[in-house]
C-alpha cells in the first residue's frame, strides 16, 4: 500500500498561524486568490520534507529562519506535523528538530527530502528557459545524480589543481634560472651550465676550481680558511646568507602583474554583463548549428536572407571570443595555483630571513617589522584563495604597497648586514673571498631549489596525466549513461506532450547532454517541420509551460516511483483553456494513483479539474477546498468546494440577488467561451480576449445552428438559447446596462441563473456530465471523456 498523507498540521509558519488539513490520504485540489495563503501550505510541506523553502534560498536579504516563521511568532513556535498512512504515523519538524521516519517511510522520505515532488512555474522555467547547466542541475536533482556530479566536479578540480601546479613549477624553474643568470651575470639555460660559469669566476679570481655542485660546501670551507678571523666565521656565514636572501626582490612586478591579471578575470565574472555574454554565446552556438545542419539561406531569428558562409565565419569569430568566457572560471582556478604558490614561497623566505636576523640585535627593529609583514601576507593569501573561488575581488593594491615596503626593508637589512661585515675589519682579499663564497653558496642553494622543483614538476605531470585520463573516462561514461536515461524518458515526454497538444506541428522532443561541456542539457523540438529547434524559437509561452510540465512528470514517473506525492503549485497560468482540459486528462489518467496536491488561483481551471474529476468518477479520491479569506491573525479561511450552481442556489435562497446574478453572469461567460472553444466557433481575437457575454453568445449560437445536423438536439439547444435571451438580465447584459439594477427582481435573477444552468447541461454528456466536444474528422459532437461508458453522439454536417 503506497504511503499517503492523512493529515497536515501547520503552526506559526509563513502566513499560517494555525491550520489543520484532514486529507484522509486523498489528493488535494485547493483554490485561492493570490496572497490568500495557498503557497504557504505548499511551503510548509516543502519545509517539512526538505528543511528549506526554495525561493528563500540564496537570495540576499531573505532567510528561512527570519522569514519562515509567521510574523506574529518566533522561530521556536513554528511546527509542521504530518500524519501518514498506513500506520497512522505522526512526524514533525521545527527549526530545531527534524523528522526521523521509521522503516516503512524510508523510501518515501529518500525522494521527498530532495524536494523534487514539487513543481512551481518558476521551476518549469528551469527546464525550458534556463541555461543548459541550470537545466542539467534541475533535471539531475530528480534523477538523483548529484553525488555523481559532485564526484566528477571533485575530479575536475583535482585535475585543474594539478594543471595549475605543473604551470606553477614550470614558472618557478624559469624564474629561478633567470635569478641565477642575473646573479652570476651570465646567461644560464639549465643547471648543467652552473659549474662552468662558477669556475670561470673562480679562475678569474685565481681561486681553486670546483668539480661538482656537491663539492661547493667543502670548497667554500677551504676558501674561508684564508680568512684570518676564524673565530667569527659563523657570524660571517650567516651575514652572507642574509645578503644572499635580500639580494633578489621577494615580490616582483611580475607577481603583481599576475595578480592584477587574475583579478581582472575574477572581476569580469562577478559582473552581470558576463552572464549576458554567456547567453549570447548559447544563442550564437544554436544559430550556427541550425544554419550549418539545415543549410539555411535565411536567418532563423529574423528570417532575412543571409550569405551563409560569410555569416558562419562571423559567428565563428564571435564564438571564438565568447567561448573563452565559459571557460573563465576554469582558467581562474588554473592560473591562481602558481600565483598562490609564489606568494607562499615569499612567506617561506621571510620566515627564513626572520630566523637569521634574530641572531643580530642590530636588526631587532627590522625583525619586528618583518613579522608584521609576514602576518599581512598570510591574510592577503587568504583573500587570493577566496577570490579564486569567485567570492570577492583581490585587493591587488595591498600587495603592491607591501611589495615596496618589503623591498625597502630588504634594502635596510642588506645595508646593516654589509655594515656588520665591514665592522669585522676584513682585508680586501678576505672580502673578495667572502664575496665569491657568498656567490657560489647562493648558486648552490638556487640550483638545489631548481633540482627539487624539477622533481616536483615531473611528479605533478605524471599525476596530471593520470587525473586527465580518469576525468575523461568518468565524464564520458556519466554523459553516456545520462543520455541513455534521457532517451528512455523522451518517449514519456513526447507521449504526454502529444496528449496536451493533439494534432499540432510540434513533435520529436529531444533531451541531449551537451557535448564539450561538463554538465549541460539541451532541449530540442521539431516545430512546423523544422528539426532540432530550441522550443523557445517557435512555440508560445503556454506551449513552453506545458512542455516543462511534461518533462517534470516524465522524470517524476520514472525516478519518484516510490513516492506517491506530487505537488503542482499554480503551474498553468499561461496555458489556454483547451490545453488545460488536456492537462486534466493527463493527470487523472496517468497519475490518478498518486496523491496530487494541485493549487490554483484560476476559477476556470479549478472548475475544469472538478468537472474532469466528476467525469472520471474520482470524487472520492479528492479533497476539494477553497480559501475564501485570509488575514494575518487567523490565516487562511478554508471551506469545502461547492459547485458553482450550488453556490448560486445558496445565494438565491439567502436573498443575495447581487451575488447570485454576478455568479450567474460569470458562469455564463465561462460556458459560452467553452462552447466556442470546443465547437471551433469563429470568434474574433478581440472578442475572445474580452470574453464578455455580448461578444461570445452570437458566435456560440450561430455555430450550433450551422454545424449540427441532428434536428432534435439542434432544437433543444436553440430553444435553450432563446429562453435565455428572453430573460431581463440577459437583455441588460447585451445592452451593456447594469443587469442587477433595482428594477430586477429576485425571481428574474433566479430564472436567469436556471437558464444558464440549463444551457450548461445541454452541452454536458448525460452519462458522465463531461463537456462534449466536436470531432470534425468524424463529423460528430461527442463526449470527449475516453472513460465514458455510454457517450453522447450528435451528427454534424
Amino acid at each position: 500500500m503506497p504511503v499517503k498523507i492523512k493529515k497536515i498540521n501547520i503552526v506559526a509558519f509563513r502566513g499560517i498561524p494555525d491550520l489543520e488539513l484532514e486529507l484522509e490520504g486523498k489528493s488535494l485540489l485547493l483554490r485561492g486568490e493570490n496572497g490568500s495563503g495557498k503557497s504557504s501550505i505548499v511551503e510548509a510541506i516543502e519545509f517539512f520534507f526538505t528543511g528549506k523553502v526554495a525561493h528563500l534560498e540564496g537570495v540576499q536579504g531573505l532567510s528561512l529562519r527570519r522569514h519562515g516563521p509567521h510574523v506574529n511568532f518566533k522561530p521556536k513556535d513554528a511546527n509542521i506535523g504530518i500524519t501518514f498512512n498506513p500506520g497512522n504515523i505522526f512526524l514533525s519538524r521545527t527549526f530545531a528538530s527534524t523528522p526521523s521516519p521509521p522503516s516503512p517511510l524510508e523510501e518515501y522520505f529518500q525522494i521527498t527530502q530532495k524536494g523534487t515532488f514539487i513543481l512551481r512555474r518558476s521551476q518549469i522555467l528551469e527546464f525550458i528557459m534556463s541555461q543548459p547547466a541550470e537545466r542539467f542541475r534541475a533535471i539531475g536533482s530528480i534523477i538523483g545524480i548529484e553525488q555523481l556530479d559532485n564526484v566528477e566536479l571533485e575530479i575536475m578540480r583535482l585535475r585543474d589543481e594539478l594543471e595549475g601546479k605543473v604551470k606553477s613549477k614550470k614558472k618557478e624553474v624559469e624564474r629561478s634560472i633567470k635569478e641565477l643568470s642575473d646573479i652570476v651575470e651570465k646567461d644560464i639555460t639549465t643547471i648543467d651550465d652552473v659549474i662552468s660559469v662558477l669556475n670561470e669566476i673562480l679562475r678569474s679570481a685565481g681561486l681553486p676550481l670546483i668539480k661538482s655542485l656537491e663539492d661547493i660546501d667543502k670548497h667554500a670551507e677551504e676558501m674561508l680558511k684564508s680568512v684570518k678571523k676564524v673565530e667569527i666565521l659563523d657570524k660571517i656565514k650567516v651575514l652572507n646568507e642574509i645578503l644572499e636572501l635580500t639580494k633578489i626582490p621577494l615580490i616582483t612586478k611580475e607577481t603583481v602583474g599576475e595578480l592584477t591579471s587574475l583579478n581582472e578575470k575574477i572581476r569580469y565574472l562577478l559582473r552581470d554583463e558576463a552572464r549576458v555574454k554567456l547567453y549570447v554565446w548559447d544563442l550564437l552556438e544554436t544559430g550556427r548549428k541550425i544554419i550549418e545542419q539545415e543549410k539555411l539561406d535565411v536567418c532563423p531569428l529574423c528570417e532575412q536572407k543571409i550569405e551563409r558562409e560569410s555569416l558562419l565565419a562571423r559567428i565563428n569569430t564571435r564564438l571564438t571570443t565568447l567561448r573563452d568566457l565559459s571557460d573563465k572560471a576554469l582558467e581562474i582556478r588554473r592560473i591562481s595555483v602558481p600565483v598562490i604558490d609564489n606568494l607562499n614561497g615569499v612567506t617561506n623566505k621571510l620566515d627564513t630571513i626572520v630566523s637569521k636576523i634574530e641572531l643580530f640585535p642590530e636588526l631587532s627593529k627590522e625583525k619586528e617589522i618583518l613579522l608584521g609583514k609576514l602576518n599581512s601576507l598570510n591574510i592577503f593569501i587568504e583573500k587570493v584563495v577566496s577570490g579564486k573561488d569567485l567570492q570577492n575581488e583581490i585587493p591587488v593594491q595591498e600587495i603592491d604597497q607591501e611589495k615596496d615596503e618589503i623591498k625597502k626593508m630588504m634594502s635596510s637589512i642588506s645595508k646593516i648586514s654589509n655594515q656588520l661585515l665591514k665592522d669585522i675589519d676584513l682585508t680586501k682579499e678576505e672580502k673578495r673571498v667572502l664575496e665569491i663564497v657568498r656567490l657560489i653558496g647562493w648558486a648552490r642553494n638556487k640550483t638545489k631549489d631548481i633540482s627539487k622543483t624539477n622533481i616536483e614538476l615531473k611528479t605533478n605531470q605524471k599525476y596530471l596525466e593520470l587525473a586527465e585520463k580518469i576525468y575523461s573516462a568518468f565524464s564520458e561514461t556519466k554523459k553516456t549513461k545520462i543520455q541513455e536515461i534521457y532517451n528512455i524518458i523522451q518517449s514519456d515526454i513526447q507521449s504526454s506532450y502529444s496528449t496536451l497538444h493533439q494534432n499540432e506541428l510540434h513533435q520529436n522532443i529531444e533531451l541531449t547532454v551537451a557535448l564539450g561541456r561538463r554538465a549541460s542539457t539541451e532541449v530540442k523540438i521539431e516545430s512546423f517541420g523544422r528539426k532540432g529547434e530550441d522550443p523557445r524559437a517557435l512555440t508560445s509561452e503556454g506551449h513552453l509551460d506545458s512542455l516543462g510540465l511534461c518533462i517534470f512528470l516524465a522524470f517524476v514517473k520514472k525516478f519518484n516511483e516510490n513516492c506517491s506525492l506530487i505537488v503542482l503549485d499554480d503551474v498553468v497560468t499561461t496555458v489556454d483553456s483547451r490545453h488545460r482540459e488536456n492537462i486534466c486528462k493527463l493527470l487523472l489518467e496517468n497519475f490518478g494513483d498518486k496523491q496530487l496536491f494541485i493549487t490554483t488561483c484560476d476559477d476556470f481551471w479549478y472548475e475544469q479539474l472538478n468537472a474532469f474529476i466528476r467525469a472520471y468518477r474520482m470524487d472520492g479520491n479528492f479533497k476539494k477546498l477553497s480559501i475564501v479569506n485570509w488575514d494575518i491573525t487567523t490565516g487562511p479561511k478554508i471551506i469545502p468546494y461547492k459547485p458553482r450552481w450550488e453556490r448560486i442556489q445558496e445565494k438565491i435562497a439567502s436573498g443575495d440577488k447581487n451575488g447570485a446574478g454576478n455568479e450567474g453572469r460569470r458562469n455564463l461567460e465561462w460556458i459560452l467561451k467553452r462552447i466556442c472553444e470546443v465547437m471551433n466557433a469563429s470568434v474574433p481575437v478581440t472578442n475572445w480576449e474580452k470574453g464578455m457575454v455580448s461578444d461570445l453568445l452570437p458566435h456560440a449560437k450561430d455555430r450550433i445552428t450551422t454545424l449540427v445536423k441532428d434536428a432534435s438536439y439542434k432544437k433543444k439547444v436553440e430553444d435553450t438559447f432563446t429562453e435565455l435571451e428572453r430573460t431581463t438580465i440577459l437583455g441588460n447584459i447585451l445592452s451593456h446596462d447594469n443587469p442587477l439594477a433595482d428594477k430586477v427582481s429576485m425571481d428574474e435573477v433566479d430564472r436567469f441563473c436556471k437558464c444558464v444552468e440549463k444551457l450548461h447541461k445541454a452541452f454536458l454528456c448525460p452519462n458522465c456530465e463531461h463537456f462534449i466536444g466536436y470531432f470534425p474528422e468524424l463529423k460528430i459532437i461527442r463526449c470527449s471523456n475516453t472513460n465514458c461508458e455510454n457517450p453522447i453522439e450528435v451528427k454534424c454536417k
